[in-house]
């Protein structure tokens, strides 16, 4: 895999969803493990933030605790996640913000948008050091409905 895709294998694509409406109003939050640009497990995290039906702050002993369990496995957190339920999948300034302050700008940007419930949309994103934003294609297993 390239920095241009991820691969998120179809299973952890509904498990991110299902997190995502099962916390809506809220926005959901978490990490995606794997390595070189391959998802292998998702982990759904807490977010903690005093107004989580717009923003998120991941619970930082589950990401520390998932950070570890990535180690343990010989992989890395490769993905950050967070759902968006009433805007589009792209991320916001507040989102580029916080990627550039934290420092986790070799990871993919996962966003799910609810706005339309029924039909959920994922994207996936790259954040450059300066704050650029370079959407990237999620690739994953199965028949594709749009060829490239």
């Amino acid at each position: 895999m390239n920095n241009n895709s991820i691969f998120i294998p179809k299973k952890i694509i509904g498990e991110i969803i299902l997190h995502s409406l099962e916390n809506d109003p809220n926005e959901s939050c978490g990490v995606l493990q794997g390595s070189g640009g391959i998802v292998s497990k998702f982990h759904s995290l807490k977010n903690i933030h005093e107004n989580p039906q717009n923003r998120y702050t991941i619970d930082p002993v589950e990401l520390l605790n998932a950070e570890n369990n990535s180690d343990n496995d010989g992989e890395e957190i490769i993905g950050i996640f967070h759902s968006h339920t009433h805007t589009q999948a792209y991320l916001s300034e507040t989102d580029v913000k916080s990627a550039l302050t934290s420092g986790y700008l070799s990871q993919f940007y996962i966003i799910v948008s609810l706005v339309e419930k029924t039909r959920p949309v994922l994207r996936a994103y790259r954040i450059g050091e300066e704050g650029d934003i370079n959407e990237v294609i999620v690739d994953f297993d199965g028949p594709k409905y749009i060829s490239r």
